[in-house]
């Protein structure tokens, strides 16, 4: 049976072969560049074997064999080259080696403690040249910056909670003003929304209610007034033609009275009945009439609610928008003072720390820009890392 302690030593010995066998892998295909360093081990030649760099001209220089170019190849074709060239000066096949001494450095900049340049190793990902920077930037302990900071990190705070509650009033005013310009029917929810969203729209469709009951009341008075003006006309027409009836006998009468058929008495009293039937035409003209504007003064009613909702809407919608952007702003400055001074503060602000995102950029020779990376991307010999905290574009949207 394997004892314990060999057991241990056969599995680091499997660990150590692993990792020989990935770093020589990628000895194998990585292409050589300028400022890297070939160990070069020509068999029986020790004076052409050493350690060498290549030069800004992507060459190597070797006794006797002189300047090969290697800027471009991997270390197994540059063997080839070396193979080649020692070839045609000795006449003879030699063994050649060329392994990786040494790589280009790698630059790592921004909100790091500790920006400069850094040994490359095989594998070296974003997070760990971050790591070798130090980590992120962090202000300085016990200075008169950790006031100023937790102050800050207490605005950004408030500054988040108005925008949440300026946000939801926000949303559920211009969802009114839609519903209102669309000309569609307010349809009951079921179920509100969580949270300060849900109280706004509670409040929207109160102040609906409100109106609609405003409204609801002139609009039975105009059908009320309506009825009664109908009324009105028709006990206007039925009283006209009983003054034409009345007045087509005061004619007839007139007529035999000029004939002495008739007394006076009688004539008098039918003119007297038309003046009657005249005042009570007046009267319900007049009435009707007044019905008539009732009608007017409830359609103008409920045009002056309508027009003030939407107005006290538009109104508010307006603050509400100037509430939002001054929230962001405010909450924008904290954020950026927090991301230059200390960017650690973020940490354990819960969704405002969601709000300042890490943005790794890696500047390669060659690429046309940037390469936007992330924590686990591999890093080339001579890159430069950018480490910023930027604040998202969709804060608070």
């Amino acid at each position: 049976m394997i004892s314990k302690t060999l057991q241990v030593l056969l599995l680091s010995l499997l660990a150590i072969c692993s990792a020989v066998a990935v770093h020589a892998q990628a000895d194998a295909d990585y292409t050589v560049g300028v400022g890297d360093r070939l160990a070069v081990s020509i068999y029986g030649k020790p004076e052409l074997s050493g350690t060498f760099e290549v030069r800004a001209d992507g060459q190597v220089v070797l006794h006797l064999l002189g300047g090969i170019p290697v800027a471009g190849a991997t270390v197994r074709e540059i063997e080839q080259r070396i193979e080649a060239e020692a070839q045609e000066r000795f006449s003879s096949r030699e063994s050649v080696l060329v392994d990786m001494a040494e790589y280009r450095s790698v630059y790592v900049a921004g909100v790091v403690d500790i920006p400069g340049a850094y040994e490359y190793r095989p594998g070296l990902t974003v997070m760990k040249a971050v790591a070798l920077a130090g980590g992120l930037q962090k202000a300085p302990a016990e200075t008169n910056l950790d006031r100023e900071v937790e102050a800050t990190r207490r605005r950004a705070v408030e500054a988040r909670e108005k925008l949440t509650f300026a946000e939801a009033e926000q949303a559920a005013l211009a969802k009114e003003l839609a519903r209102i310009e669309e000309g569609g029917v307010a349809e009951a929810q079921e179920t509100l929304p969580e949270g300060p969203l849900g109280d706004q729209h509670q409040l929207v469709d109160l102040r609906r209610s409100l109106t609609e009951g405003l409204t609801a009341g002139s609009e039975r008075k105009m059908i009320l007034a309506d009825e009664e003006a109908m009324l009105f006309s028709q006990r206007r027409e039925l009283i006209n033609s009983q003054l034409a009836a009345t007045q087509e006998q005061l004619s007839g009468m007139e007529d035999l009275a000029a004939r002495g058929l008739a007394r006076r008495e009688q004539t008098l009293q039918l003119e007297i009945n038309a003046d009657e039937f005249r005042s009570d035409a007046l009267e319900a003209a007049a009435f009707e009439a007044r019905a008539r504007q009732t009608i007017a003064n409830a359609e103008s009613d409920i045009r002056i609610a309508e027009m003030e909702y939407n107005h006290k809407l538009l109104a508010d919608k307006i603050a509400a928008d100037q509430r939002v952007a001054l929230a962001r702003a405010e909450l924008q400055l904290a954020l950026d003072y927090l991301r230059e001074t200390d960017p650690s503060a973020m940490q354990g602000m819960g969704d405002m720390g969601a709000m300042m995102q890490t943005v790794y950029e890696i500047h390669r020779s060659g690429e046309d820009g940037p390469i936007r990376a992330e924590p686990n991307t591999l890093l080339a010999p001579d890159d430069l890392l950018m480490v910023e905290m930027v604040g998202l574009q969709a804060v608070g949207q």
